[in-house]
């Protein structure tokens, strides 16, 4: 005698899982509380984190800007010139 297992006996398994993915969803979570230390804590330490970013791409642009205006004063030769520099008479005075 042959025993065929009906539909319920084969999937079994994926009933129990079923039950669970159910509960999981259905039960209720604890509500996160925004204004705790640890949450204000967090905030604070990505906020750092920007400014932190923010001033070093500045900085960035800065130096960049800096080497630039140097290169082109190199080219055009006013970088190696000495300033014109007044000279002051004294025996005027």
């Amino acid at each position: 005698m042959i025993h065929h297992a009906s539909g319920a006996d084969r999937f079994r398994d994926l009933a129990v899982d079923d039950a669970y993915r159910s509960w999981l969803i259905s039960r209720n979570q604890p509500p996160i509380v925004y204004h705790s230390g640890e949450m204000q804590w967090k905030r604070l330490r990505v906020l750092a984190r920007r400014v932190v970013g923010f001033i070093a791409s500045q900085h960035l642009a800065i130096v960049a800007s800096r080497t630039r205006r140097l290169r082109v004063q190199r080219v055009f030769g006013s970088y190696d010139r000495k300033p014109k520099m007044r000279t002051v008479d004294r025996s005027r005075s």
